[in-house]
């Protein structure tokens, strides 16, 4: 009898991610969450989205197999643009640790589309600020974080908001964030109506569980 819910969880697996071993408490979210819905809300919708310099769908099979990606380039100023259109350019090519928030809410947005529910939304676990961003066929990947790559993440965000998709966000500690990252979070959060949640890395389990289960009390009530 419980009203369907449609959740995307984005796990962040960028280069930062490894500092604090905060991936490994980001694994162990995922797979129990997947434990949760399996065991208590079978009808419920789960997609995983690993997020870094892009970003992809992966089975619950594949998580504990996750790793932060490796820094490959360690410039202090870094402006790149990559023509994705063009044939002779792969993913391989491409530095893979930068985080691309706004690609990975893309891909949750069209995930969440296709299911039948008005209770959708995006729980997003990063530590800090988008570094890479799309536009067009173009992927930009810009360090430290500039206001085009949060720019574009605002817009990615507004179309989720008008798609009626709630964003949580999960904000775990690193070395490197600071009011900026907090304030980011707050912006994107708010624009969907949803929140802001810290937490240690190792309570993220914890914390999404809760959250994840005061939503379903809300949604019956």
């Amino acid at each position: 009898n419980n009203p369907r819910a449609a959740t995307s969880v984005i796990m962040d697996m960028s280069g930062s991610m490894r500092s604090g071993g905060q991936y490994i408490a980001c694994k162990k979210m995922a797979l129990a969450l997947d434990g949760l819905i399996r065991r208590e809300y079978p009808g419920d919708h789960l997609s995983l989205i690993e997020m870094y310099t892009f970003a992809k769908l992966r089975h619950v099979s594949e998580i504990p197999e996750l790793l932060p990606k490796p820094v490959t380039i360690r410039d202090p100023l870094v402006r790149l643009r990559v023509d994705m259109s063009d044939a002779e350019v792969n993913e391989f090519m491409i530095h893979p640790h930068f985080t691309n928030i706004q690609a990975s809410m893309r891909l949750a947005r069209t995930v969440l589309a296709g299911q039948d529910t008005p209770n959708r939304q995006i729980m997003l676990i990063t530590d800090g600020l988008p570094t890479a961003h799309y536009e067009d066929d173009h992927l930009y990947l810009l360090y430290p974080p500039d206001p085009l790559t949060e720019e574009a993440t605002m817009r990615e965000a507004n179309r989720c908001a008008k798609e009626g998709i709630i964003i949580n966000i999960f904000l775990v500690p690193s070395w490197s964030q600071n009011s900026e990252d907090i304030a980011f979070a707050y912006r994107l959060a708010e624009t969907t109506r949803g929140r802001v949640i810290f937490t240690a890395g190792n309570d993220l389990d914890r914390f999404v569980l809760w959250d994840y289960l005061e939503q379903k009390r809300k949604i019956i009530g």
